[in-house]
């Protein structure tokens, strides 16, 4: 059951999304020339539509775990011709709010005169493009979905050195400056769609059809706790930094709040495979009758644990060399963090195949329930604590004690997902046993 076949795929999109971040950076190195007023204007709207990016994130995976549940080879173009439809009406939406939000948003944040360069045609082009990224990733997941994320990796890779040529010509040769970044994005998801969507058509995965109401009700719905679960971590993010950033607790001191930045930073980077892992996982586990998805789970966590503890382990011996030699970070605030954040990673593996259980049985609401709970009951909890006794091991038990409690709820939610009677409503279907 789980065999290299199974594992067929992930690198695939572990690299789709490798590939998006390099885009990112190449637009966040091209506006950088422009002068620092605008670079930092750029990336403050960025930081905006991070709501944006949850919500493109969320379609996604909503969108890959219904089609991949839509096994029915005749069936199969109706449901991803009623996704599609559905995702590009999210994205216009999303669109128009944008459109009358960000103008005013971005001036009262960094003041009209610096907001200046990017209000009119920048953010016209920059919304225009929402609803083609979101169906282009959507597309995308799909694809991944069907066991063609080769087809949805070329996609993404070509996007690099296309907008690395677009940029250049429209923002350099042709002085269009910023709003030259932002068409180039227009111009570039609209072809990723379009390509897509060719592919889609091949795979004999097309037909349009106006969402049923059942179905629009359910994906909406989901859509909605998928980017509620997205968008937590980042905002408990914040909150972490802002309590270590408080001056009411004991033993404050900037050392202390750098220490807290960079270890952030690179738990960032460590963690990073795991979401891709958790989406993976979600769509193979699709295939899993529910009665035999415990044996898999198992199967899962055995074959991951000698791989995640090899790391684990490395990280805790070499947590030194790496404060001093990558992030000039020293001390019990620093050598806590890393040794803390070794241990959970074995749990964090653990949580993470069982989060794919549960988006696999479209649990969804549950599961971002759960991971609220830990986030913002818990966490805040310990790090209370651990500031107010400035105790680096107290308040990094924020970073282990939550993982650990979702660990322990989410099979028990799988449980009772076993036993209830259907997943979600795909068109004509009804609902998936």
């Amino acid at each position: 059951m789980i065999d290299t076949v199974f594992w067929r795929g992930y690198s695939m999109l572990a690299a789709s999304a490798c590939a998006a971040s390099v885009t990112m950076q190449i637009d966040l190195a091209m506006i950088a020339r422009s002068g620092g007023r605008v670079a930092g204007a750029f990336a403050v709207l960025m930081r905006m539509t991070l709501l944006d990016v949850a919500l493109t994130i969320a379609l996604a995976s909503v969108a890959g775990i219904a089609a991949a549940h839509a096994t029915d080879r005749d069936h199969l173009g109706s449901v991803v011709g009623q996704l599609c439809v559905l995702v590009t009406a999210v994205g216009v939406v999303t669109s128009a709010l944008g459109f009358f939000a960000y103008p005013p948003l971005l001036a009262q944040l960094i003041g009209t005169e610096e907001a200046a360069p990017l209000i009119g045609q920048p953010i016209f082009w920059l919304v225009a493009g929402t609803p083609l990224r979101m169906l282009a990733n959507a597309q995308g997941f799909v694809l991944h979905a069907f066991g063609q994320g080769s087809v949805a990796f070329r996609s993404k890779l070509a996007e690099a050195p296309s907008k690395f040529i677009l940029n250049f010509l429209l923002m350099d040769a042709l002085g269009f400056d910023l709003a030259g970044c932002m068409i180039a994005g227009f111009v570039i998801a609209a072809a990723s769609s379009l390509w897509l969507w060719l592919r889609l058509r091949e795979l004999g995965a097309w037909s349009f059809d106006w969402p049923e109401r059942a179905f629009a009700r359910w994906f909406l719905w989901t859509t909605f706790w998928e980017s509620h679960r997205i968008l937590s971590p980042q905002a408990a993010m914040l909150l972490a930094l802002a309590l270590f950033s408080s001056t009411r607790f004991s033993g404050y001191g900037v050392d202390r709040l750098d220490a807290f930045a960079a270890g952030q930073a690179f738990m960032l980077f460590v963690l990073s495979p795991m979401p891709v892992l958790t989406r993976f996982l979600a769509l193979r586990l699709t295939a899993v009758a529910p009665q035999k998805q415990s044996p898999a789970l198992i199967k899962l966590a055995q074959s991951g644990a000698p791989i995640v503890s090899i790391i684990a382990i490395s990280l805790f011996i070499g947590r030194d060399w790496i404060g001093d030699s990558l992030y000039h970070q020293h001390g019990s605030w620093w050598s806590t963090f890393i040794a803390v954040l070794s241990l959970s990673l074995p749990i964090r593996y653990f949580g993470c195949v069982s989060r794919g259980a549960m988006l696999a049985r479209g649990r969804f609401p549950e599961l971002a329930m759960i991971d609220a709970f830990a986030q913002w009951l818990l966490t805040p909890l310990f790090l209370f604590l651990g500031l107010s006794a400035d105790a680096p091991w107290l308040a990094y038990l924020s970073l282990i004690i939550p993982e650990v409690a979702c660990v322990c709820l989410i099979p028990v939610a799988l449980c009772r997902s076993r036993n209830s009677a259907s997943l979600s409503p795909l068109p004509s279907e009804g609902p998936i046993r």
